[in-house]
């Protein structure tokens, strides 16, 4: 990795503000369901010993600690309480294909999508949940990374972001793909994507994913993909996924009508999203931290 690279890298770490997501259901938990992050219960099942209490009429026998009822002379009998694990599987799979790396305004929506991971990781480390990080590009898988500490987790999931190739393979989708990997537990998944030209097959499998996960879409774009500059004259547009260029000339006319089919674009992908019951929230390369901060709203308690 060279000086420039890992200078990005710190420059993203320092700007990231985080905050614990209240998140009520666990992977643990066979049915959804209430409690919090660790539960009492009696009994050795290989958890972390939290406490010893007093026998109770129904407890098992067999786990009555008899090291501690030994230490009252046999006038109090005591059992161990252990501390139940509850943990929360954290997936972030994040978007680096070509069309990520545009933008106009402050920075590139590959940079503001490393932006967004590292806030979802850092959020996942203030509860000690474990991430699974995932940067795919239009047909492959780039970078997986095994379920690790956010803390582990944080600096190689925005390195990969930023250093991967996202322009690579030739077959297949890499969102598939990626969400064909995620955990049989159920999970919370952040996908941070442009989401540009969903195909069918890839809207199947994200339904797919939301009826097992909870998943959000946070969507990254840009001013100019929202609407055109003003005046008018002679404009070149590269499409960043075919490389192809293509010169127009700018009118009034057509900036109502790209702004309008801009518009009507975000609004049916976010009713794709309603339909299939994924939260959803949308970013701009031009907020700056005012779009990390709007992250702490995503986890603003309403998660289920």
């Amino acid at each position: 990795m060279n000086q420039e690279t890992r200078r990005v890298i710190e420059q993203i770490l320092a700007r990231v503000v985080s905050t614990p997501i209240p998140v009520r259901w666990r992977s643990s938990e066979i049915m959804p369901g209430g409690g919090e992050r660790r539960s009492f219960s009696r009994g050795s099942n290989g958890h972390d010993i939290q406490a010893r209490v007093e026998y109770e009429p129904g407890d098992d026998p067999r786990e009555i600690d008899w090291a501690a009822t030994a230490q009252t002379g046999g006038q109090t009998m005591y059992v161990t309480q252990y501390m139940e694990p509850r943990h929360l599987n954290v997936c972030v799979l994040a978007d680096i294909s070509p069309t990520m790396d545009f933008g106009t305004h402050r920075t590139t929506k590959r940079i503001l999508a490393a932006e967004l991971t590292a806030s979802v990781i850092k959020a996942a480390g203030k509860t000690h949940d474990q991430v699974k990080f995932s940067a795919y590009g239009k047909h492959e898988v780039v970078a997986a990374r095994r379920a690790m500490s956010a803390q582990v987790a944080l600096f190689p999931a925005v390195a990969s972001l930023i250093e991967g190739d996202g322009s690579r393979g030739s077959a297949g989708s890499g969102l598939m793909k990626a969400l064909a990997a995620l955990p049989r537990q159920r999970s919370l998944v952040f996908i941070i994507s442009d989401f540009l030209s969903l195909s069918d097959a890839e809207k199947r499998a994200l339904k797919r994913a939301a009826l097992m996960h909870d998943v959000v879409c946070v969507v990254v774009n840009d001013l100019r993909e929202l609407e055109l500059p003003e005046g008018w004259g002679l404009y070149t547009l590269k499409d960043l996924s075919s490389g192809e260029r293509r010169s127009i000339w700018l009118t009034a006319k057509k900036r109502e009508r790209f702004a309008r089919e801009s518009r009507e674009r975000l609004e049916q992908l976010f009713a794709f999203f309603k339909e299939v019951h994924c939260d959803y929230a949308a970013f701009n390369t031009s907020e700056g931290d005012a779009a990390l901060s709007r992250v702490m709203r995503l986890f603003g308690g309403h998660r289920k």
